[in-house]
């Protein structure tokens, strides 16, 4: 089987590589370059998640991913050296207010009856745990906080170079800087590219890349890739952006998050804080206010911030659904053409699971989760709304 995957962030990489270990023959084509887009621009958290006690698909999709990094981290660096920097570092959950507290406290309850380990802390607990957040638990902020301890992290850039590594070990063809557009043939897709001359330089003629499947994985583009598929409007890109301090060691060991807003510690010291969401179409960058807010509220945390400047900041776009379910399956009109998109913000920690689940539905295998909520057609628009625009994926 020729499988053809449409984008090189974690998600196509994942599906790649596990199709290719399955025995198919895969090209990857990325509209830029491998590590540049949304991926690398993610904190890598990994919250904790189990599979055998979920009942709702979405968990028990997390809960599957959960379990399957370890073995992702362990095969990629086998094969390839590199470091995905998975770590199992737990992670605490503060409220500073009455309503989060109560959200957080119902979370605590559904979190044990899936059988998680996880332990509410008052403000001396968490003191204790976290010195260097001592003053913000001792202060009127503090409400209540939670510790999980099977929360985890990977380094989103360094999970990207393994993951291309492995799917070139692999025998997976990766393209970069390949634009194009899904078209219709009949009852199927191709991709449509501009044909390069011999020097690589691209033409005024068109060529059709076909494959026995197509998998589309461009996150927040692939709606716009798969316009004339209905899938135009299935997509809101959301903007988060994120500030990166370095210290001379990690202040604490722990994922520290509060609503949105987290701190993800490395072992070299370095933090990142982030993250705002943003409904600004697909304009990317980094804005003063959003930065401020964010160093604002990581001072209140942790104050030794305010005597450093952040060494670096940027921002990414999150593929949203209107349902807040990912987009994993056939097209319902398209024999061969698979989506794997609208994962939000759990891009990273979803991707193994849906990798698994994208190879056995093109395989047509059982699959361990139902595929029926994450199924493509809730996603369709008309032909009418289709014909609003045209936008090419380039």
């Amino acid at each position: 089987m020729d499988v053809l995957v449409i984008g090189g962030g974690v998600i196509g990489l994942g599906v790649a590589w596990e199709l290719a270990r399955r025995g198919a023959q895969v090209r990857l084509l990325e509209r830029g370059r491998i590590g540049d887009g949304t991926t690398w621009a993610a904190a890598g958290i990994l919250p904790a998640a189990r599979a055998d006690t979920s009942l709702d698909p979405l968990d028990r999709l997390r809960g599957l991913s959960h379990a399957a990094y370890p073995r992702w981290a362990d095969v990629i660096f086998s094969e390839t050296g590199i470091d995905v920097g998975l770590r199992h570092c737990g992670g605490y959950y503060l409220a500073s207010s009455v309503g989060e507290a109560a959200s957080l406290v119902a979370s605590v309850d559904y979190w044990q009856d899936l059988g998680l380990k996880v332990e509410r802390l008052a403000a001396e607990g968490l003191a204790e745990h976290v010195p260097a957040i001592a003053a913000w638990a001792k202060s009127s902020k503090f409400k209540t906080a939670v510790y999980s301890e099977a929360e985890s992290q990977v380094r989103p850039p360094d999970l990207l170079r393994g993951l291309a590594q492995a799917c070139r070990v692999a025998g997976v063809r990766v393209d970069e800087f390949v634009g194009g557009e899904l078209v219709r043939r009949g009852g199927r897709a191709a991709f449509r590219v501009a044909h390069r001359d011999g020097s690589g330089v691209a033409g005024n003629s068109w060529q059709d890349i076909t494959a026995d499947a197509i998998v589309l994985c461009g996150g927040v583009w692939s709606g716009q890739a798969a316009e004339d598929f209905g899938l135009k409007m299935s997509l809101v890109p959301i903007r988060g952006q994120m500030l990166l301090y370095r210290l001379a060691s990690p202040p604490f060991r722990s994922i520290v998050n509060e609503g949105h807003r987290y701190f993800v510690p490395r072992d070299d010291g370095h933090v990142l804080v982030g993250s705002g969401e943003e409904e600004v179409g697909f304009q990317n960058g980094t804005t003063p206010e959003c930065l401020a807010m964010l160093a604002q509220w990581a001072q209140g945390l942790l104050p030794e911030l305010a005597a450093l400047k952040p060494v670096n900041a940027w921002s990414g776009l999150r593929p949203a659904t209107f349902d807040g379910f990912p987009i994993i399956g056939v097209v319902p009109d398209a024999a061969n053409l698979f989506v794997a998109s609208g994962h939000f913000r759990s891009g990273v920690h979803l991707a193994p699971a849906t990798a698994e689940l994208i190879a056995d539905l093109i395989e047509q295998k059982p699959t361990k989760v139902d595929p029926s909520t994450f199924g493509v057609g809730r996603m369709l628009t008309s032909r009418s709304e289709r014909a609003l625009s045209a936008v090419t994926f380039r």
